[in-house]
C-alpha cells in the first residue's frame, strides 16, 4: 500500500532526523569523541577481543589461584615441601573445565559480560562442573591421595569471589567502553528506497550499538529518494577510503541484480563486511552467510578480511619477526650500503610512494639500485638488462636484498612481512583500469614477500596476463590467511628467489 503525501513527508522527517543525529556524532559533535580519541581508536575495537580476553584472564587467575592456595595451606599451614608443580597442573586443568563450562553458558560474549545478571549462578556452576571433573579424574586415576582436600576447598572458595569481582570489574569497564562510543559500529547504506528507510528506522533504535555515517544511492532522474543521500557509489567508496566502515548495507530490491552484483563488485576493495537486505526471500547469488542483524536478516556479500583476533595476530607476528630479522642481517644491510655507495653516486635508500591498506599512500623503502630515483605520474617497470640499474643494483634486484629495508616499513606499521606487494602509483592506476578486481589486494596491508611471490609471480609484469594471475594468488591469500599460511610463505621465499622469474 502506497503512503499518502503527508505520511510519506512524516516518515521521511523522522528517517531524515535519525540521519542528521547519527551525523552529528559521526562528524565529532558526541563529546564522547573526545574521550574515545585517547584510547588512540582508528577503528572500533573487536567485541570477540574483549570477551575473550576476560576469558583468558579467567583461565589465568584460577590457575594462580591453585598456586596461593598450595602456598597458603601446605606451604604455611602444614609446613610441607611438597612440589607446586602437581598442583599447579590440577589447577590448569581445573581451570580449563570451569572456563570452557562458562563459555558454553555463553558468558564471554559481550552482550552477556557488561551486565552481572546472571553470571553468579554461572560462574559458580562451573567451578562445580570443574571439581567434578577433577574429583573423577582422581578417582580414576588413583592419584586422589596425591592431593590434599584442604587445598582444593581453599583453592575453589576462593576462586569464585575473584572470578565474580573480575566479571564485576569487567561489566564496569565495558560500559564505561560504551558510554564512549567504542562498540559503536560505523554503518553505510547504499540505496534510498523503501528498504533503505525502514532499515535506517530499525537502526535508529539501536544508535548505542551502530550509527549511521552516510546513505548513498544513484538515483534515476525523475525519481525521489525516502531518505537523504550523501552522493552515489563512486562517493561512498571515497568516503570508505578516507574513514572506516564497519559495515555497508546495501538496501536494494532483489529485483535490481544487476545494480546490486555492480555495488557488490565496487565495494569489495573495500576492507569491510558487506552486507545486502533483501526484499525477497529467493535469491540467485550466493551469499558467504546469513546475518541476524538485531532483528534484520542480512545475507553477507564480502566479509571483512581478517577480524577480530587476526590483525593483532598478523601484527605481534610482523612485530615480532621484523626485530628478529633485522638483528640478523643488519651486519648485511651495512654492507650493502657501503657497496652501494662505492658503486655510484647517489643517496643509500631510495623512497617511492606506494598504496598500501585501504589504498592509502605509504613511504616504501628500499636499497637504491638505479641511478636513477623515478617517482612520479610516469614509472617505467624495470626490465632485463635495464641501463638504470646500477652493477651493485643487478645483485641486489636479483637476489631481493634491495627489500631489506621494507623491515622498517613493517615496524612501523604500513606494511606486514606477507601480502601483496605494493607497485608504484601509476602502475597502480594502470592496472586497476585494466583489471577490476586489482583494487581488492588493498584490502590488506602490502607485503615484503607473499603468496605469489613463491608461485613464480615476481620481477616485471609486462602484460596484463602476468599481472592477473598475480592478482589472482593476492586474493586467494587474503581469502585463505592464516598464521600457518604467512609461516609457509616466509619459508618459501628464499627459495622462489632461484626462479626463472627473477632478475
Amino acid at each position: 500500500m502506497k503512503l499518502g503525501v503527508s505520511a510519506w513527508r512524516k516518515n521521511r522527517r523522522r528517517v531524515d532526523q535519525l540521519i542528521n543525529a547519527s551525523y552529528e556524532v559521526s562528524n565529532g559533535n558526541n563529546p564522547d569523541d573526545h574521550v574515545a580519541a585517547r584510547f588512540g581508536q582508528l577503528t572500533q575495537p573487536s567485541k570477540r577481543v574483549i570477551a575473550d580476553s576476560v576469558m583468558f584472564v579467567d583461565f589465568f587467575v584460577m590457575t594462580l589461584l591453585a598456586l596461593v592456595a598450595q602456598w597458603i595451606y601446605i606451604t604455611l599451614y602444614l609446613g610441607s615441601p611438597e612440589d607446586a608443580l602437581r598442583y599447579l597442573t590440577a589447577g590448569a586443568v581445573g581451570a580449563f573445565v570451569a572456563v570452557a563450562t562458562i563459555r558454553s553458558q555463553r558468558v564471554y560474549v559481550l552482550n552477556t559480560l557488561e551486565t552481572l545478571r546472571g553470571q553468579n549462578t554461572r560462574i559458580a556452576f562451573g567451578l562445580v562442573m570443574s571439581l567434578l571433573v577433577l574429583l573423577a579424574a582422581a578417582y580414576l586415576l588413583k592419584v586422589s591421595a596425591q592431593f590434599s582436600r584442604g587445598w582444593m576447598m581453599i583453592w575453589f572458595g576462593l576462586s569464585f569471589p575473584v572470578l565474580f569481582t573480575i566479571h564485576a570489574l569487567a561489566a564496569g569497564l565495558i560500559r564505561r567502553w560504551q558510554s564512549f562510543g567504542l562498540f559503536v559500529q560505523n554503518v553505510a547504506v547504499y540505496g534510498s528506497g523503501e528498504i533503505a528507510q525502514k532499515l535506517i528506522e530499525h537502526l535508529g533504535t539501536q544508535r548505542d550499538l551502530r550509527r549511521i555515517v552516510g546513505v548513498y544511492d544513484d538515483v534515476k532522474s525523475g525519481v525521489t529518494p525516502n531518505v537523504v543521500i550523501s552522493g552515489g557509489l563512486s562517493d561512498l567508496i571515497r568516503s570508505g577510503q578516507s574513514m572506516h566502515f564497519d559495515e555497508v548495507l546495501i538496501a536494494l530490491p532483489m529485483v535490481e541484480q544487476k545494480r546490486i552484483m555492480n555495488a557488490v563488485a565496487q565495494l569489495s576493495i573495500l576492507p569491510t563486511n558487506i552486507r545486502l537486505c533483501p526484499d525477497l526471500v529467493a535469491f540467485q547469488f550466493r551469499p558467504t552467510r546469513v546475518v541476524d542483524y538485531d532483528g534484520v536478516t542480512l545475507l553477507e556479500m564480502v566479509p571483512m578480511p581478517m577480524d577480530n583476533w587476526a590483525p593483532i595476530f598478523k601484527a605481534t607476528e610482523d612485530r615480532v619477526l621484523a626485530c628478529i630479522a633485522l638483528f640478523l642481517v643488519m651486519p648485511v644491510m651495512i654492507l650493502v650500503a657501503v657497496a652501494i655507495k662505492l658503486d655510484s653516486p647517489g643517496p643509500i635508500f631510495f623512497r617511492q610512494r606506494r598504496h598500501g591498506f585501504n589504498h592509502k599512500i605509504i613511504s616504501v623503502l628500499k636499497f637504491r639500485s638505479m641511478n636513477v630515483q623515478q617517482d612520479g605520474t610516469s614509472v617505467p617497470q624495470a626490465k632485463r638488462k635495464d641501463p638504470r640499474v646500477t652493477r651493485v643494483g643487478k645483485i641486489l634486484r636479483k637476489t631481493s636484498l634491495d627489500e631489506l629495508p621494507q623491515l622498517f616499513n613493517v615496524l612501523r606499521g604500513d606494511m606486514s612481512l606477507v601480502g601483496p606487494r605494493p607497485h608504484a602509483l601509476s602502475h597502480n592506476e594502470h592496472y586497476q583500469s585494466v583489471l577490476e578486481t586489482y583494487a581488492s589486494r588493498h584490502k590488506v596491508k602490502p607485503g615484503i614477500t607473499g603468496w605469489a611471490q613463491i608461485n613464480g609471480y615476481r620481477g616485471e609484469t609486462d602484460t596484463p596476463d602476468k599481472m592477473r594471475k598475480r592478482v589472482e594468488h593476492d586474493l586467494y591469500y587474503i581469502e585463505h590467511w592464516s598464521l600457518w599460511l604467512d609461516l609457509k610463505i616466509l619459508f618459501f621465499t628464499p627459495f622462489s628467489l632461484f626462479s626463472k622469474n627473477v632478475f
